[in-house]
């Protein structure tokens, strides 16, 4: 099992350029990604929705080239979660808003599995790398592309 949570300031001086975001606005744009990832996550070529009951839908997105399922639940302007329902991964991602003295925060987490690979192996270890890397990635070209938005 891989377990791995980072978190992110929102409005770092280094990645705010100018644009401080507040929940409200972080909210909508991860309410956005959920349903169209395609514009802020460059690993997504393809997202549609094909079940939508309003706060939970399921999603079928084509990431790194690997056509997979997601049901997604929204926890309002607290979370949004993925849970994976196909593909080589299975588990959990989160994006959870958090504020701590005054600053907001983006905290991203997963919990995954693939199924048939022993845990700790090197296959193992080389798919949690490469997945933190790509979604610490994701998380900030996110932030910056509600900046964008919001800016507009």
């Amino acid at each position: 099992m891989i377990n791995i949570s980072r978190r992110i300031q929102v409005n770092a001086q280094s990645e705010a350029n100018g644009v401080s975001l507040n929940r409200s606005q972080v909210w909508e744009g991860l309410v956005s990604k959920a349903r169209n990832a395609v514009p802020y996550v460059s690993a997504i070529t393809e997202c549609n929705i094909v079940e939508d009951q309003g706060d939970r839908f399921i999603r079928e997105v084509v990431l790194h080239g690997e056509r997979l399922q997601e049901l997604v639940i929204l926890s309002t302007e607290q979370q949004v979660e993925f849970v994976r329902l196909s593909g080589n991964a299975r588990g959990i991602i989160k994006n959870v808003i958090e504020e701590e003295n005054g600053e907001l925060y983006l905290r991203f987490s997963f919990d995954f599995s693939l199924p048939g690979v022993p845990a700790g192996s090197e296959k193992e270890l080389e798919f949690a790398t490469g997945m933190q890397n790509s979604y610490l990635d994701a998380v900030r070209s996110t932030l910056q592309t509600i900046r964008n938005k919001v800016s507009q």
